[in-house]
């Protein structure tokens, strides 16, 4: 009778949530490995709360935070699996997995290789070319894989957006950044 029970149970498949730990495990390393290098930001005697290492500072324990809220629900979906896992056998639920913790479809390897080569490609080029251009350049190129069919709106968005806070911060907040082939 167990063998029927376990023919007939759902097949539906799940993400683990060993991926989830895994990769909140290493974007929190990499957070904390930028936050060293942050912390080793020169700053002048003049700087007074803001200076320039303020955002690599906040960009670094943000990561941190979402590598570990990701290692947490990562956790947590493979507690809720195991409690799924034994009320299957025991017959006694259908799918809790399904109610607690919806399926999310993987992201597939080969986005995610192109998404961290362009993230590494945009650190390379963010010195010679300076913020504004790299900038607009990236933000094109990554919202363009998440959405190919509107390239226009997704070259506006860049470009306006490097402007915006290419200004707010030399302006503003008088944060140099680099001006690279524009300047």
């Amino acid at each position: 009778m167990t063998a029927t029970l376990e023919s007939e149970a759902p097949t539906t498949e799940h993400r683990s949530g060993r991926s989830d730990v895994s990769s909140g495990l290493v974007v929190a390393v990499v957070g904390a490995v930028l936050l060293v290098f942050a912390l080793h930001i020169e700053t002048t005697g003049k700087d007074l709360g803001i200076g320039p290492r303020t955002l690599p500072v906040a960009l670094s324990v943000m990561l941190i935070v979402s590598g570990l809220l990701l290692v947490g629900l990562g956790l947590r979906r493979v507690r809720v699996m195991g409690i799924e896992r034994e009320l299957m056998h025991y017959g006694d639920a259908e799918d809790v997995g399904e109610l607690v913790l919806p399926d999310e479809p993987p992201v597939p390897p080969r986005r995610l290789v192109v998404v961290v080569a362009m993230f590494i490609g945009y650190a390379l080029i963010f010195i010679p070319l300076g913020y504004m251009v790299s900038t607009a350049l990236y933000l094109a190129a990554m919202v363009t894989v998440i959405d190919r069919a509107r390239w226009k709106r997704n070259l506006a968005f860049a470009v306006l957006f490097a402007v915006i806070v290419y200004y707010a911060f030399t302006r503003l907040l008088a944060v140099q950044l680099p001006a690279g082939i524009l300047g």
